[in-house]
Protein backbone atom coordinates (compact mmCIF):
# COMPACT_ATOMS: atom_id res chain seq x y z
CA UNK A 1 0.00 0.00 0.00
CA UNK A 2 1.24 3.26 -0.70
CA UNK A 3 2.30 6.42 1.80
CA UNK A 4 -1.18 7.86 -0.27
CA UNK A 5 -2.98 5.05 0.69
CA UNK A 6 -2.37 4.72 4.17
CA UNK A 7 -3.24 8.08 4.66
CA UNK A 8 -6.59 8.04 3.44
CA UNK A 9 -7.33 5.30 5.05
CA UNK A 10 -6.47 6.48 8.39
CA UNK A 11 -8.70 9.82 7.62
CA UNK A 12 -10.90 7.27 6.80
CA UNK A 13 -11.00 5.73 10.74
CA UNK A 14 -10.82 9.19 12.14
CA UNK A 15 -13.85 9.78 10.68
CA UNK A 16 -15.50 7.09 11.46
CA UNK A 17 -14.17 7.09 14.44
CA UNK A 18 -15.65 10.84 14.98
CA UNK A 19 -19.04 9.88 13.56
CA UNK A 20 -19.54 6.97 16.17
CA UNK A 21 -18.31 9.38 18.92
CA UNK A 22 -21.52 11.82 18.24
CA UNK A 23 -23.76 9.21 17.52
CA UNK A 24 -23.69 7.89 20.96
CA UNK A 25 -23.83 11.02 22.44
CA UNK A 26 -26.50 11.57 20.35
CA UNK A 27 -27.92 8.54 21.89
CA UNK A 28 -26.80 8.97 25.65
CA UNK A 29 -28.40 12.80 25.36
CA UNK A 30 -31.27 11.08 24.38
CA UNK A 31 -31.88 9.10 26.68
CA UNK A 32 -31.20 11.08 29.48
CA UNK A 33 -33.96 13.36 28.26
CA UNK A 34 -37.08 10.58 28.27
CA UNK A 35 -35.63 9.56 31.80
CA UNK A 36 -36.50 13.30 32.63
CA UNK A 37 -39.23 13.73 31.04
CA UNK A 38 -40.98 10.56 32.09
CA UNK A 39 -39.52 11.66 35.66
CA UNK A 40 -41.22 15.26 35.56
CA UNK A 41 -44.82 13.34 34.11
CA UNK A 42 -44.73 11.21 37.39
CA UNK A 43 -44.27 14.46 39.62
CA UNK A 44 -47.60 16.24 37.88
CA UNK A 45 -49.50 12.96 38.17
CA UNK A 46 -48.67 13.14 41.72
CA UNK A 47 -49.32 16.28 42.23
CA UNK A 48 -52.25 16.68 40.54
CA UNK A 49 -53.64 14.41 42.10
CA UNK A 50 -52.43 15.74 45.75
CA UNK A 51 -54.38 19.03 44.14
CA UNK A 52 -57.73 16.78 43.35
CA UNK A 53 -58.04 15.49 46.73
CA UNK A 54 -57.14 18.67 48.89
CA UNK A 55 -59.95 20.17 46.79
CA UNK A 56 -62.35 17.43 47.86
CA UNK A 57 -65.35 18.87 50.34
CA UNK A 58 -64.66 17.48 54.03
CA UNK A 59 -66.92 19.47 56.41
CA UNK A 60 -68.45 22.58 56.33
CA UNK A 61 -67.16 23.96 59.25
CA UNK A 62 -67.79 24.12 63.14
CA UNK A 63 -71.39 24.87 64.09
CA UNK A 64 -72.76 26.55 66.42
CA UNK A 65 -70.86 25.77 69.57
CA UNK A 66 -67.50 24.64 67.73
CA UNK A 67 -69.04 20.86 67.25
CA UNK A 68 -68.57 20.04 63.25
CA UNK A 69 -71.09 19.46 60.85
CA UNK A 70 -70.23 17.96 57.85
CA UNK A 71 -73.58 18.98 55.27
CA UNK A 72 -76.83 20.69 55.95
CA UNK A 73 -78.19 16.98 56.17
CA UNK A 74 -75.84 16.29 59.36
CA UNK A 75 -74.26 13.42 57.47
CA UNK A 76 -71.11 12.67 59.09
CA UNK A 77 -67.13 13.13 57.11
CA UNK A 78 -66.56 9.81 56.08
CA UNK A 79 -63.86 7.43 56.54
CA UNK A 80 -61.63 8.28 53.50
CA UNK A 81 -61.43 12.15 54.40
CA UNK A 82 -61.24 11.54 57.55
CA UNK A 83 -57.94 9.28 56.96
CA UNK A 84 -56.89 12.03 54.65
CA UNK A 85 -57.38 14.86 57.62
CA UNK A 86 -55.05 12.85 59.65
CA UNK A 87 -52.55 11.96 57.41
CA UNK A 88 -52.19 16.07 56.72
CA UNK A 89 -51.80 16.65 60.24
CA UNK A 90 -55.16 18.27 60.91
CA UNK A 91 -56.97 18.19 64.09
CA UNK A 92 -58.73 15.60 64.39
CA UNK A 93 -61.52 17.29 66.56
CA UNK A 94 -62.49 18.89 63.45
CA UNK A 95 -63.53 15.32 62.10
CA UNK A 96 -64.57 13.78 65.42
CA UNK A 97 -67.22 16.50 66.27
CA UNK A 98 -69.10 16.62 62.89
CA UNK A 99 -71.90 14.81 64.65
CA UNK A 100 -74.72 17.35 64.27
CA UNK A 101 -74.82 18.21 67.61
CA UNK A 102 -75.20 21.62 69.71
CA UNK A 103 -73.14 22.52 72.48
CA UNK A 104 -75.14 25.26 74.88
CA UNK A 105 -73.33 27.68 77.02
CA UNK A 106 -73.40 28.90 79.95
CA UNK A 107 -73.95 32.24 79.15
CA UNK A 108 -76.72 31.18 76.72
CA UNK A 109 -78.04 30.27 80.24
CA UNK A 110 -79.13 33.37 81.54
CA UNK A 111 -79.72 34.98 77.96
CA UNK A 112 -82.45 35.55 75.53
CA UNK A 113 -86.24 36.47 75.30
CA UNK A 114 -87.60 33.65 77.65
CA UNK A 115 -85.05 34.56 81.23
CA UNK A 116 -87.27 34.60 83.96
CA UNK A 117 -86.40 38.20 86.09
CA UNK A 118 -87.68 38.58 88.96
CA UNK A 119 -88.22 38.87 93.38
CA UNK A 120 -85.85 35.55 92.95
CA UNK A 121 -83.53 35.67 90.18
CA UNK A 122 -81.42 38.80 89.32
CA UNK A 123 -80.46 40.09 85.29
CA UNK A 124 -76.85 39.01 84.54
CA UNK A 125 -75.59 42.69 83.25
CA UNK A 126 -71.99 40.95 82.80
CA UNK A 127 -73.14 37.47 80.39
CA UNK A 128 -75.82 40.03 78.41
CA UNK A 129 -73.15 42.87 78.13
CA UNK A 130 -71.94 42.09 74.97
CA UNK A 131 -75.13 40.44 73.21
CA UNK A 132 -77.82 43.20 74.54
CA UNK A 133 -78.05 45.56 71.68
CA UNK A 134 -79.88 48.76 72.47
CA UNK A 135 -81.31 51.37 70.49
CA UNK A 136 -83.08 54.67 71.18
CA UNK A 137 -86.88 54.39 70.51
CA UNK A 138 -87.28 57.87 69.19
CA UNK A 139 -84.64 57.39 66.81
CA UNK A 140 -86.08 53.73 65.75
CA UNK A 141 -89.22 53.71 65.53
CA UNK A 142 -90.58 53.22 62.23
CA UNK A 143 -93.26 56.25 62.95
CA UNK A 144 -93.75 58.70 65.36
CA UNK A 145 -95.84 57.96 68.47
CA UNK A 146 -94.94 59.91 72.36
CA UNK A 147 -91.94 59.00 74.22
CA UNK A 148 -91.80 60.17 77.76
CA UNK A 149 -88.12 60.32 77.27
CA UNK A 150 -85.56 61.23 74.63
CA UNK A 151 -83.19 58.53 76.35
CA UNK A 152 -85.67 55.67 76.53
CA UNK A 153 -83.94 52.54 74.76
CA UNK A 154 -85.05 49.42 73.88
CA UNK A 155 -83.56 46.05 72.70
CA UNK A 156 -83.34 46.33 68.77
CA UNK A 157 -85.05 43.26 67.83
CA UNK A 158 -88.02 44.26 70.02
CA UNK A 159 -88.97 47.61 68.17
CA UNK A 160 -90.13 46.44 64.71
CA UNK A 161 -93.33 44.29 66.82
CA UNK A 162 -93.43 47.14 68.87
CA UNK A 163 -94.01 49.64 66.66
CA UNK A 164 -96.17 47.09 65.01
CA UNK A 165 -98.61 46.61 68.21
CA UNK A 166 -98.96 50.16 68.86
CA UNK A 167 -99.82 51.15 65.03
CA UNK A 168 -102.58 48.44 65.38
CA UNK A 169 -103.44 49.34 68.61
CA UNK A 170 -103.64 53.58 67.59
CA UNK A 171 -105.82 51.76 64.30
CA UNK A 172 -108.06 50.08 66.46
CA UNK A 173 -108.64 52.92 68.81
CA UNK A 174 -108.89 55.81 66.43
CA UNK A 175 -106.26 57.46 68.38
CA UNK A 176 -102.48 58.24 68.45
CA UNK A 177 -101.67 58.80 72.23
CA UNK A 178 -100.21 55.04 72.66
CA UNK A 179 -96.95 56.08 73.82
CA UNK A 180 -93.72 54.91 76.08
CA UNK A 181 -93.72 55.82 79.85
CA UNK A 182 -90.50 53.23 80.57
CA UNK A 183 -88.24 51.04 79.04
CA UNK A 184 -84.77 49.92 79.43
CA UNK A 185 -83.14 50.80 82.60
CA UNK A 186 -79.70 50.83 84.48
CA UNK A 187 -79.02 49.16 87.71
CA UNK A 188 -78.52 52.78 88.65
CA UNK A 189 -81.88 53.74 87.23
CA UNK A 190 -83.30 51.26 88.92
CA UNK A 191 -82.09 52.60 92.10
CA UNK A 192 -83.08 55.89 91.39
CA UNK A 193 -86.89 54.67 90.63
CA UNK A 194 -86.61 52.38 94.03
CA UNK A 195 -85.29 55.73 95.96
CA UNK A 196 -87.82 58.09 94.65
CA UNK A 197 -91.05 55.42 95.33
CA UNK A 198 -90.10 54.94 99.10
CA UNK A 199 -89.25 58.63 100.00
CA UNK A 200 -92.51 59.28 98.32
CA UNK A 201 -95.27 56.61 99.13
CA UNK A 202 -92.92 54.25 101.27
CA UNK A 203 -91.27 50.88 101.20
CA UNK A 204 -94.69 48.90 101.30
CA UNK A 205 -95.70 50.45 98.40
CA UNK A 206 -92.35 50.24 96.70
CA UNK A 207 -92.24 46.44 97.22
CA UNK A 208 -95.54 45.79 95.53
CA UNK A 209 -94.75 47.90 92.50
CA UNK A 210 -91.09 48.33 91.75
CA UNK A 211 -88.46 46.03 91.94
CA UNK A 212 -85.14 45.67 93.59
CA UNK A 213 -82.50 47.05 91.45
CA UNK A 214 -80.82 44.02 89.91
CA UNK A 215 -83.61 42.38 89.78
CA UNK A 216 -85.95 44.68 87.14
CA UNK A 217 -87.12 43.22 83.95
CA UNK A 218 -86.60 46.95 82.38
CA UNK A 219 -82.97 46.10 82.55
CA UNK A 220 -83.29 43.18 79.94
CA UNK A 221 -84.54 45.58 76.98
CA UNK A 222 -87.19 43.53 76.71
CA UNK A 223 -89.94 45.32 78.68
CA UNK A 224 -92.14 48.24 78.35
CA UNK A 225 -94.43 50.80 80.61
CA UNK A 226 -97.31 51.48 78.17
CA UNK A 227 -99.13 54.94 78.80
CA UNK A 228 -101.88 57.08 76.98
CA UNK A 229 -99.33 60.45 76.31
CA UNK A 230 -101.06 63.73 74.60
CA UNK A 231 -99.98 66.00 71.96
CA UNK A 232 -99.47 68.30 74.40
CA UNK A 233 -97.46 66.28 76.67
CA UNK A 234 -100.50 65.76 79.58
CA UNK A 235 -100.72 61.97 80.54
CA UNK A 236 -103.54 59.93 81.47
CA UNK A 237 -104.45 56.42 83.04
CA UNK A 238 -103.64 53.52 80.56
CA UNK A 239 -105.00 51.59 83.17
CA UNK A 240 -108.83 53.01 82.68
CA UNK A 241 -108.25 53.16 78.85
CA UNK A 242 -109.84 51.15 76.08
CA UNK A 243 -105.92 51.45 74.68
CA UNK A 244 -105.47 48.86 77.96
CA UNK A 245 -108.11 46.35 76.67
CA UNK A 246 -106.96 46.18 73.42
CA UNK A 247 -103.42 45.77 74.65
CA UNK A 248 -104.12 42.69 76.83
CA UNK A 249 -106.62 41.43 74.13
CA UNK A 250 -103.78 41.49 71.29
CA UNK A 251 -100.51 41.71 71.92
CA UNK A 252 -99.75 38.05 72.17
CA UNK A 253 -99.69 38.64 68.27
CA UNK A 254 -96.39 41.14 68.27
CA UNK A 255 -94.61 38.83 70.82
CA UNK A 256 -95.75 40.57 73.98
CA UNK A 257 -97.57 39.49 77.14
CA UNK A 258 -99.16 41.31 80.01
CA UNK A 259 -96.39 40.22 82.08
CA UNK A 260 -98.05 41.32 85.71
CA UNK A 261 -101.67 40.32 86.15
CA UNK A 262 -104.38 40.67 89.45
CA UNK A 263 -104.65 37.46 89.28
CA UNK A 264 -101.20 36.08 89.13
CA UNK A 265 -99.75 38.52 92.10
CA UNK A 266 -99.36 34.92 94.11
CA UNK A 267 -96.57 33.94 91.74
CA UNK A 268 -95.21 37.00 90.42
CA UNK A 269 -95.33 38.63 93.69
CA UNK A 270 -95.84 42.10 91.72
CA UNK A 271 -99.12 43.89 92.06
CA UNK A 272 -101.64 44.62 89.12
CA UNK A 273 -99.47 46.54 86.31
CA UNK A 274 -101.92 46.80 83.57
CA UNK A 275 -98.77 49.22 81.98
CA UNK A 276 -96.08 46.70 82.18
CA UNK A 277 -95.60 44.24 79.16
CA UNK A 278 -92.75 41.90 78.37
CA UNK A 279 -91.43 40.49 74.78
CA UNK A 280 -91.22 36.75 74.67
CA UNK A 281 -91.86 35.98 71.10
CA UNK A 282 -94.61 34.91 69.01
CA UNK A 283 -95.11 31.46 69.74
CA UNK A 284 -94.42 31.74 73.46
CA UNK A 285 -96.85 34.96 74.27
CA UNK A 286 -99.51 33.15 72.18
CA UNK A 287 -99.31 30.18 74.36
CA UNK A 288 -98.88 31.87 77.64
CA UNK A 289 -102.33 33.94 76.91
CA UNK A 290 -104.09 31.01 75.72
CA UNK A 291 -103.48 29.19 78.99
CA UNK A 292 -103.31 31.91 81.09
CA UNK A 293 -100.38 31.40 82.48
CA UNK A 294 -97.54 34.10 83.54
CA UNK A 295 -93.79 33.68 82.77
CA UNK A 296 -92.82 31.96 85.88
CA UNK A 297 -95.56 29.65 85.49
CA UNK A 298 -95.10 28.49 81.75
CA UNK A 299 -91.31 28.31 82.33
CA UNK A 300 -92.42 25.80 84.97
CA UNK A 301 -94.83 24.33 82.90
CA UNK A 302 -91.94 23.45 80.06
CA UNK A 303 -89.26 22.24 82.41
CA UNK A 304 -91.48 19.66 83.84
CA UNK A 305 -93.76 19.10 81.05
CA UNK A 306 -91.29 19.18 77.59
CA UNK A 307 -88.86 17.80 76.23
CA UNK A 308 -86.72 16.99 73.10
CA UNK A 309 -88.92 13.89 71.96
CA UNK A 310 -91.90 15.46 73.86
CA UNK A 311 -91.61 19.27 72.66
CA UNK A 312 -94.95 21.85 72.58
CA UNK A 313 -96.45 22.40 69.88
CA UNK A 314 -98.05 26.01 69.37
CA UNK A 315 -99.36 26.64 65.75
CA UNK A 316 -100.17 30.59 65.36
CA UNK A 317 -99.73 32.81 62.02
CA UNK A 318 -96.33 33.47 62.44
CA UNK A 319 -95.71 29.43 61.63
CA UNK A 320 -95.38 25.99 63.68
CA UNK A 321 -93.01 25.78 66.54
CA UNK A 322 -91.60 22.92 68.54
CA UNK A 323 -90.59 24.41 72.08
CA UNK A 324 -89.06 22.09 74.83
CA UNK A 325 -86.59 22.31 77.51
CA UNK A 326 -83.74 21.03 78.18
CA UNK A 327 -81.10 20.96 80.97
CA UNK A 328 -78.60 19.27 78.48
CA UNK A 329 -75.59 20.79 77.61
CA UNK A 330 -75.14 18.90 74.27
CA UNK A 331 -77.97 18.11 72.15
CA UNK A 332 -79.36 17.09 69.03
CA UNK A 333 -79.08 19.95 66.24
CA UNK A 334 -82.94 20.71 65.65
CA UNK A 335 -83.41 19.75 61.85
CA UNK A 336 -85.49 23.37 61.80
CA UNK A 337 -84.84 26.51 62.47
CA UNK A 338 -84.41 26.98 66.01
CA UNK A 339 -83.76 29.87 68.12
CA UNK A 340 -81.79 29.57 72.16
CA UNK A 341 -83.04 31.23 75.37
CA UNK A 342 -82.32 30.58 78.86
CA UNK A 343 -84.58 30.50 81.78
CA UNK A 344 -82.01 32.28 83.71
CA UNK A 345 -82.07 28.96 86.24
CA UNK A 346 -80.82 25.89 85.42
CA UNK A 347 -81.71 24.98 82.14
CA UNK A 348 -82.34 26.19 78.34
CA UNK A 349 -85.55 26.68 75.88
CA UNK A 350 -85.17 25.00 72.25
CA UNK A 351 -87.97 26.87 70.03
CA UNK A 352 -87.65 25.42 67.10
CA UNK A 353 -89.88 26.42 63.97
CA UNK A 354 -90.96 23.89 61.15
Amino acid sequence: MTERGRKKRKNRLILRGILIAALTGVLVTLILLIVKLNGTSGRAESSASAESAASQPVSSGASESGTGDSSASGQSVSESSASRLSASGSSASAVSTASGTVTLSESQKVTGDLILVNYEHSYDFEANASLIDLVSIQEAQSFSYPVAKAEFQLSSHVMAPLDAMIKACNEAMGTEVTGIESAYRTKEYQQQVWDEAVQEYGESYAEKYVAVPGFSEHHTGLAVDLGIIEADGTEESFSESLNAVWMEENCSRFGFVRRYAEDKVSVTKVNNEAWHFRYVGIPHAVYMTQQNLCLEEYLEFLKNSTSAENPLTVSCDAGSFHIWYTAESTIEKPSGSYEVSGNNSDGWIITEKD
